[in-house]
């Protein structure tokens, strides 16, 4: 008999979401979990590092522009506690300085918004196997 190969299956991730927007947060909750990850969301960086110190995550999407400490801030601060943590990060307002800013600081990816699905989850795949 001949011998089949299976591709293997992205072990789940334990994601967090941090966006000030609600129906973001919302629909990359869902979309995650409907990817078989785990997803938790909060709507500022502080709630987002808090959340960081209490639970176990394997990476996070942040947004930049958030009231209190923006994405960048938040990328920063995270960095120095878990520097393996991948983090990406997404904004509307992106230029190519904010981008290289996010990659000096350590992001995983920088995605503008509107952001495809198909991203998300290659980029999900890529921190799996990883």
């Amino acid at each position: 008999m001949g011998r089949q190969t299976r591709m293997a299956t992205p072990k789940p991730l334990k994601i967090l979401v941090v966006d000030d927007e609600e129906i973001v947060r919302h629909t990359l909750e869902e979309f995650l979990n409907y990817l078989g990850h785990q997803a938790d969301s909060v709507e500022d960086g502080l709630s987002g590092l808090r959340a960081l110190e209490n639970g176990h995550y394997d990476a996070a999407i942040v947004d930049i522009r958030m009231p209190g400490l923006d994405g960048i801030s938040f990328l920063s601060r995270s960095k120095k506690m878990w520097p393996d943590l991948p983090i990406i990060i997404v904004t509307g307002h992106g230029s190519d300085e904010t981008r290289e800013e996010a990659m000096q600081a350590g992001a995983f990816a920088f995605l503008a918004k509107p952001f495809r699905f198909d991203q998300i989850k290659d980029l999900m795949t890529n921190i799996s196997s990883s």
